[in-house]
């Protein structure tokens, strides 16, 4: 099960905020208790711990010799958080984060298939307009990515 979909939730008195109930589901079938929770400029990016393994089996054939592989790395592990999914399927966001991103009484759940992000929902409000107007440009691009891949496993 892929997480999917836009999904506004209140966010509680103890800082918890409850998942949307499929991607419960899909953290649930993949035996998913915990999240990696990478800071971006703009939202949260929650990964499932074993697509974050599979990212990070990625990344450690990078060249730590190589100043701007060592740069983003720097800047990934140091804005990593591990976020535990409890038993009702909630998780806690931290006072720093909701005080970084504005975030009040609600946040914004963006599900982008294997990982999803959380939002200040005002903000994604404003973000959305751009992502509408970029949307046919990021669509080609995301095409010639994937022809690139086809063709690349190909040879």
């Amino acid at each position: 099960m892929s997480l999917r979909g836009c999904f506004r939730h209140r966010i509680n008195e103890q800082n918890r905020v409850s998942l949307p109930s499929n991607f419960r589901e899909a953290l649930k079938n993949r035996g998913v208790k915990r999240l990696v929770v990478a800071k971006y400029a703009d939202c949260l990016r929650a990964f499932p711990e074993d697509v974050f393994e599979e990212r990070e089996s990625q990344l450690s054939g990078l060249d730590l010799d190589d100043d701007k592989a060592v740069g983003y790395l720097r800047q990934l592990y140091s804005n990593l958080s591990e976020v535990e999914v409890d038993m009702q399927g909630r998780i806690i966001l931290s006072e720093d984060w909701r005080r970084e991103f504005s975030i009040k009484d609600q946040v914004l759940l963006l599900g982008l298939g294997s990982v999803f992000e959380v939002w200040n929902p005002d903000y994604f409000q404003y973000k959305e307009r751009e992502l509408k107007e970029q949307f046919g440009a990021n669509r080609a691009h995301v095409s010639e990515v994937l022809e690139k891949r086809k063709r690349d496993e190909g040879t």
